[in-house]
């Protein structure tokens, strides 16, 4: 089974069951890489479609799907040191996880504000009978046909990477990439305490 598809039973299980997710799914697995390979990575990642928080201290790029409950945990964690000034996130959207993914996706990305989308979607997250949801309506074919060059290229960013790093198959989120020093750093899944801390003396 791959990560997608486990995700995507345990939240089916999760929302028919009526849990709230209130604790994270573990600790993150986690690498590290220095290479020429992996800088060029890193400047790949400013050229995908990406949604900015917060106007100081380190980058971190979150790779967010509407409808993951656990980048809907890592969001909400985010907002203290982004109000705070301690980071800068670089939401790069993909909607991969859920049949109304790619909807929310394109709905976000072509708003007038994709950051008050944003926002709007990660307030209005609940657990339905359905499974996890973004609060924002799925957009029409119309829409996602305008955004779709932008929603490949932000998929293509991460597929391929996790199998690379931690030798998954497919591709699962919330998937973290920040640089410290020279070395880029990579996060599969919500931080624990340490790497929260790793991440946030990044400079």
């Amino acid at each position: 089974m791959t990560i997608v598809r486990a995700v995507q039973t345990l939240t089916r299980s999760l929302a028919f069951g009526g849990v709230i997710l209130t604790t994270s799914i573990g600790i993150a697995q986690g690498a590290t890489a220095a290479s020429d390979h992996d800088l060029d990575y890193w400047q790949a990642l400013s050229h995908t479609r990406y949604i900015e928080e917060g106007s100081k201290g380190p980058i971190l790029y979150d790779f967010l799907d509407p409808n993951c409950p656990y980048c809907h945990q890592t969001y909400v964690w985010l907002q203290n040191p982004v109000d705070g000034g301690q980071l800068r996130v670089r939401f790069v959207i993909v909607g991969f996880l859920s049949p109304g993914s790619k909807g929310k996706a394109a709905a976000i990305l072509a708003a007038p504000e994709p950051l008050a989308a944003l926002r709007r979607t990660e307030k209005g997250f609940a657990m339905t009978q359905n499974g996890p949801e973004g609060g924002i309506q799925p957009a029409d074919a119309t829409v996602i046909a305008s955004v779709q060059n932008q929603l490949q290229f932000n998929q293509s960013r991460l597929d391929g990477k996790e199998s690379e790093l931690f030798g998954i198959e497919g591709a699962a989120v919330p998937f973290l990439v920040y640089q410290r020093g020279k070395k880029i750093h990579y996060l599969l899944g919500p931080p624990d305490n340490a790497q929260w801390k790793d991440l946030l003396d990044a400079s």
